[in-house]
């Protein structure tokens, strides 16, 4: 594994920048019901937390004003909430919607395939891969940044390609096989792993949305002061499982660092990257993990896989 070596905490700037995108896909056989309330509901929490509203651009599919979350408003919105990013700032990036995955043909990827978030134009403009994520997102910032993402949708488990996943059951992290090390210090809480489904449903009474981004505000807003990772991990799961849920959230990371000893904040505790792999991208073909042949039920690969029920699986991360 890659020696990361998080280096000393950064005094916040104060200055804060969002971006929060919400697809229900009105209208269409892929119509969800909950993910502007999700986006509603985060707007709310990061506005707690002291981000400014005009720092905050949300891009929703509903006609309320909002620019519509297409392909090209997304990848804008990315260049948006990077842009003149500098030690100390605080980023936030949120999406609730359809997530999919698309047969990787360079080779690279452990399971043999790109994840993707589906914008609202998907079928005439195309899905956003994760690549085009981490090149727009996480490759620009500089060390000192802290870009927190939380994606609710499936398949998003390795989303923005970070190199590092941890696991509960070793209590450590683990690289990937063809890691992209970055500057930043980025971390993103997905709603699931890889060929999970992610769950859109009754989350509160008389209100939907995503399993994910309901458990993950539950979780923030349950201690006045900041959790401990692996506590606030636990929270995040038990509160998908209490609604019965049953996919399994995970965390990546820029970095890999002692969760034990460091409490989890949206807007405090950025870490300096110091990891003498920063800049390298490491890119060696491999064996997919998994038989194109025998799919079943992931026969729509390269289309739309959406999921309102949530899978268990015996290689779970947490």
């Amino acid at each position: 594994p890659a020696p990361a070596q998080p280096g000393a905490i950064v005094k916040p700037s104060g200055r804060r920048k969002a971006l929060l995108v919400g697809c229900n896909y009105r209208g269409t056989s892929a119509e969800l019901r909950g993910c502007i309330n999700d986006v509603h509901a985060m707007r709310d929490l990061l506005a707690s937390a002291g981000f400014p509203p005009r720092e905050m651009t949300v891009l929703t599919d509903d006609g309320g004003g909002n620019p519509p979350p297409t392909r090209a408003n997304i990848l804008r919105g990315f260049q948006w909430l990077v842009a003149g990013a500098r030690e100390g700032d605080v980023l936030f990036f949120h999406f609730s919607g359809h997530g999919s995955q698309q047969r990787d043909q360079s080779g690279m990827e452990e399971d043999g395939y790109n994840e993707t978030i589906c914008p609202c134009d998907m079928d005439a403009a195309g899905q956003i891969v994760d690549d085009e994520i981490w090149s727009n997102l996480v490759f620009p910032l500089p060390s000192g940044v802290r870009l927190t993402a939380l994606m609710d949708c499936c398949h998003s488990g390795t989303g923005l390609d970070l190199p590092f996943q941890y696991s509960g059951r070793s209590g450590g992290w683990i690289e990937d096989e063809n890691p992209s090390h970055s500057r930043g210090d980025v971390q993103l809480f997905s709603g699931c792993q890889d060929d999970q489904s992610s769950s859109d449903g009754d989350v509160m009474l008389f209100k939907t949305g995503g399993a994910m981004t309901n458990a993950f505000i539950r979780a923030y807003q349950s201690s006045p002061e900041p959790l401990p990772y692996p506590e606030f991990l636990r929270r995040v799961e038990g509160g998908l499982r209490e609604r019965g849920f049953s996919q399994r959230p995970q965390l990546s990371s820029s970095q890999a660092f002692h969760l034990g000893g460091k409490a989890f904040s949206i807007t405090d505790g950025i870490v300096a990257n110091t990891n003498p792999q920063v800049g390298r991208i490491q890119r060696r073909k491999i064996r997919p993990a998994r038989d194109f042949g025998s799919m079943g039920g992931l026969g729509m690969v390269d289309g739309l896989i959406a999921g309102a029920v949530g899978l268990s699986l015996l290689d779970a991360i947490f």
